[in-house]
């Protein structure tokens, strides 16, 4: 059974993040999405969070390409009624904030909601639908999420850009997205290789015979004359590295 996806940003839902004057904010939900495409899984995570000035605003995190977006409600001139031809390629002209875009669709699909905290202002439920549209051109950002509630279909967009380390700690006061070593996939191959090594060169000593370990020394005595013979007997007697007792190494 496959394990549930969490949020990985480093924030908690109704913290304060103080980032730099007059930048602060309160996280109030997050959930966890999944889509498949092509037979594979991807997931991802959208926040929102109560800004200073009683807004609310979006952090996703994608678990893929670990990109840090921000994103504010907007309302785009045409309306944005009907996805089913916002097909991935195609181009799509709107107005946002008083400025003409023209934008490229980069993705179509339908996500999963597979975990909630907290309390949207639009609610989220596990199980839940949700198709989205994603846009972008010249480092503008445009997301479009279409979802079914008790009223029907309700459909947003959102305008954001990427945030990097420093944006991510101007805002909230330190980096929220999880750092990632360098070459990761390369040193875990690696560390398994040594660890696998070790287990082999333990198995060996350990088959390795009266090289790695003393003869133990048999003592008996005659019935008949009460003669104390000694011999050496082939068992071996190795000491363990618990001592015994304390329970620890060398102890």
């Amino acid at each position: 059974m496959s394990r549930t996806p969490r949020p990985r940003l480093a924030m908690r839902v109704g913290e304060h993040l103080v980032g730099a004057p007059p930048q602060r904010a309160t996280p109030r939900a997050v959930a966890v999405l999944s889509t498949v495409h092509g037979g594979s899984t991807f997931t991802w995570e959208e926040w929102q969070l109560l800004a200073h000035d009683g807004s609310d605003v979006w952090v996703e995190y994608d678990h893929d390409t670990r990109d840090v977006t921000l994103l504010h409600p907007t309302e785009p001139w045409p309306p944005v009624v009907d996805l089913s031809g916002l097909q991935t390629g195609r181009t799509l002209g709107l107005t946002l904030e008083g400025r003409q875009h023209t934008l490229t669709v980069r993705e179509h699909g339908t996500g999963r909601v597979e975990h909630v905290e907290g309390q949207f202002a639009e609610p989220f439920a596990v199980g839940q639908e949700v198709e989205y549209v994603d846009l972008s051109a010249r480092g503008t950002i445009v997301s479009i999420e279409r979802t079914t509630g008790p009223l029907g279909p309700v459909t947003s967009v959102y305008h954001g850009r990427r945030l990097d380390s420093a944006e991510q700690k101007r805002l909230f006061g330190r980096r929220v997205a999880p750092r990632t070593v360098p070459g990761g996939r390369f040193v875990a191959f690696a560390v398994a290789a040594v660890v696998l090594l070790g287990l082999g060169s333990c198995a060996a000593r350990a088959a390795s015979g009266s090289a790695s370990c003393t003869p133990r020394s048999v003592v008996t005595t005659s019935p008949t004359t009460g003669q104390v013979a000694t011999t050496d007997d082939g068992t071996c007697v190795r000491r363990t590295v618990y001592g015994g007792g304390g329970g620890g190494l060398g102890k």
